[in-house]
């Protein structure tokens, strides 16, 4: 097997014109696999750490039957005792951060300008990690201490014309049905990275909220943990964490990735995406290799039938033909890895890819490689199946040529 294997790698340097062009067709779609991938896990990365840290954090805690009656009878599904609810879940490990929300819709007007709000009830003492991914554009964000000080969506602040300094008053109805009013200054603008969002995005103080709404309940708890990849451990922790003797109300937990539906949608485009262009990637690496393969066994019928006259047998040549594709298979992947990374440092050095805004949002971003171990594995084994596969053709054509007129030609 090692002299079949030597005679296979000195014949793909037989023609070597043709053998480098075949291993950069290998090489360029396996770095364009591996470089399409990282771009598209680092926009992954981005989206998700932004909306965890602006809109949902890494778990939402509701009361019991909260999506079935939050439209019917939204003053029944808030949560009472939340104090209890946050120091039991703070003390678990790997919890940053623990904080109440109460959020409500209504109409907020400045002058004669009035829009339709969603308001969005914070602690501002413990607000400082979720607020990480607001861009403020002008003023500030919230801070501990803030009594009746919010903050507009930079689109919102466009349509009401409003300044640092106004006074925003707000109209809703409380969880009795009664209408309400409260005012708020602004004391910032921010952008959050949607423009559907900043377009009616309020954060006040808790307490502003509760005020409005006629109540000392919250509709919902927000929890932080040090890292992402902590989610599925610290899970059942809060479960257990819940189900305390301290605790008498009935609660779900949503993880974030249950909450976010904008994510899910961009993640199973994307992955759409790249299923497609592996295809084309496969298919482009085939016809090369085939054409590569299927000219050198014409070239070689002759020596073929002389291998064949002093005894080799057709299982032999089969291999001889399959270890070429596979050597070229596995070369071109090596570069491709090599020429990914080599791509991936570039952009490193130049500060990353200046990307327009993605629809709906309302900001660019600087975009970078983050490749992956498994998208690498995974190009390389695609790179790699595709340059053998390819060669199986050419290798029972090659195994059925005549003796006799393979010598005589």
């Amino acid at each position: 097997m090692i002299d079949l294997a030597y005679l296979a790698l000195r014949n793909t340097r037989r023609n070597a014109r043709r053998t480098i062009f075949t291993l950069i067709s290998i090489m360029i779609g396996c770095a364009a696999m591996i470089t399409i991938a990282g771009f598209i896990s680092f926009s992954f990365e981005g989206l998700r750490e932004t909306t965890i840290r602006t809109q949902l954090g890494h778990f939402q805690i509701f009361r019991e039957g909260y999506f079935e009656r939050r439209i019917a009878d939204h003053a029944s599904v808030l949560i009472k005792d939340a104090e209890s609810v946050e120091r039991a879940v703070a003390a678990i490990d790997g919890v940053s951060t623990v904080t109440s929300r109460l959020t409500f819709s209504g109409i907020g007007g400045v002058g004669n300008a009035t829009l339709s709000m969603r308001i969005i009830g914070v602690d501002p003492d413990r607000e400082t990690e979720l607020a990480d991914f607001e861009i403020v554009m002008d003023g500030r964000n919230l801070r501990p201490g803030d009594s009746d000080a919010g903050v507009i969506g930079n689109d919102l602040r466009v349509g009401l014309g409003a300044d640092i300094g106004d006074w925003v008053t707000i109209l809703t109805t409380t969880v009795d049905g009664v209408f309400n009013a409260v005012d708020f200054q602004i004391v910032g603008v921010v952008q959050t990275g949607s423009s559907a969002y900043d377009a009616v995005y309020v954060k006040v103080p808790i307490g502003i909220a509760k005020r409005a709404l006629g109540t000392d309940a919250v509709e919902r708890i927000i929890v932080l943990l040090n890292d992402t990849d902590l989610v599925d451990e610290v899970a059942p922790r809060i479960d257990a964490a819940l189900l305390s003797n301290s605790i008498k109300e009935p609660f779900e937990v949503r993880p974030w990735h249950e909450l976010a539906e904008f994510y899910a949608a961009v993640v199973a485009l994307y992955t759409g995406f790249f299923r497609v262009f592996t295809a084309i990637v496969a298919i482009v690496v085939v016809f090369s290799v085939v054409n590569t393969m299927t000219m050198s066994v014409l070239e070689r019928t002759s020596e073929i039938s002389a291998l064949r006259a002093m005894g080799a047998s057709r299982r032999v040549i089969v291999a001889m033909i399959l270890i070429e594709g596979a050597i070229l298979g596995a070369l071109g992947a090596v570069l491709g890895i090599l020429c990914a990374f080599g791509i991936s440092a570039g952009i490193d050095w130049m500060g990353g890819i200046e990307m327009p805004p993605p629809p709906a949002m309302s900001q660019g971003y600087q975009a970078f490689l983050s490749i992956q171990a498994g998208d690498v594995m995974f190009a390389a084994a695609i790179s790699f199946a595709a340059a053998l596969l390819s060669s199986i053709v050419p290798a029972f054509n090659a195994q059925k040529i005549s003796i006799v007129e393979g010598l005589r030609s």
